[in-house]
This record gives structure tokens, sequence and C-alpha cells, in this order.
């Protein structure tokens, strides 16, 4: 309850809808019902995963590389359902004390239209929105190329006040400020 009242700034009315609605997509979609198993093929295609060290700052940290989603490879509620699975490993992994986790999506390699699936994109804002308030502290985009930005400037909007949350950044900024060579994951190596 606690996230959702920080998120509606302190409105019990509010929390309370929010709540609601997120206890209602988790009965329909049972996103806490998925196992490693049912995400093993998306899982394998290595579009994503949960980092195996947190960042600097002792979060968790969901790398997404984004020329490995092609739009329409996969079915969108398996991506749906891999994208829960993996926030909710990363949040599982927080620090005793931890409560957020960081996003970094490797934009090297993107191309449109073909890695710009807008209804994943919706999809990731409203549950970061509805369903895990609060939980990411960063949006990281690493070495965005300048065909992403058409596609951003649709996504932008979606976000709202999530927007403020996105850094776009270098490889060198992502080692230098949020990793050490040590832990920084081995795609920025």
């Amino acid at each position: 309850m606690k996230w959702y009242l920080r998120d509606r700034y302190f409105d019990p009315e509010e929390a309370e809808q929010k709540l609601r609605s997120m206890l209602k997509w988790r009965q329909a979609f049972q996103p806490q019902a998925t196992t490693p198993q049912m995400v093993a093929r998306e899982l394998a295609s290595g579009k994503a995963y949960v980092h195996t060290a947190p960042d600097k700052y002792g979060r968790p940290a969901i790398v997404i590389r984004t020329k490995k989603h092609v739009t329409g490879e996969y079915p969108i509620d398996g991506s749906k359902r891999l994208a829960a699975y993996l926030i909710d490993t990363a949040i599982s992994r927080l620090p005793p004390g931890g409560e957020q986790i960081v996003g970094i999506f490797d934009l090297r390699g993107f191309q449109f239209p073909a890695n710009a699936d807008f209804a994943f994109a919706a999809f990731m804002v409203e549950a970061f929105f509805e369903y895990y308030p609060r939980r990411v502290s960063q949006v990281l985009f690493v070495e965005a190329p300048w065909v992403f930005f058409p596609a951003w400037e649709v996504i932008k909007p979606l976000m709202r006040k999530y927007a403020a949350l996105v850094r776009f950044v270098s490889v060198d900024e992502l080692q230098r400020e949020f990793f050490t060579r040590e832990t920084l994951p081995d795609d920025f190596k």
C-alpha cells in the first residue's frame, strides 16, 4: 500500500483505486505464477535479462537489448509475461532497505521500425505506472542512434511524469557513473 500512497501523493482514495487496479491485473494476468519455463523460449532469445550485479547504488538492473526485440516475433502476451517476470525477479533481488530497480535499454543496433514495438512500449509504461509504481528509479537509454528519436517522441508523452526518469547515456557514462569495471554488464565491456 505504501507504494501506491507515495505514488498518489498520500491521497488514500486514489491510492486505493490504483491498488485495486493492480490487484485486478494480477488476478487476471497472474504474473506471480510465471515460471522460468513459461518464458524460457523468449528469455533464450537474449533480448532481456536481470543483470547478476547491482549498480553502484545497489539497484538490481534489467538490461534490454532492443536490437533483439523484433516486433511481432513473439506474441505480445508472452512479451508482457517476460517483462513482468523480469521486473518481479529484479524486485526480489533488492537488498534490505532497497526499494527501486534500474532499467537499461541497450539501443546499439536499434532499427526503425523493426525494433520499435509501440504496443510493448505502451504496456511497459502502463506496468510501471499502474502495477509497479515508483519501483523504477531510472531508465538509461544507452547509445541511442538517431533513428530511435522518432520512436522516443511517440513514447515520451505516454510516460507522463515518468519521462523524467529517462537519461540518455554512452557506454562510457554507464561504466563510469553506474557500474564498476567488474560489475558492468558484459554487453558493455
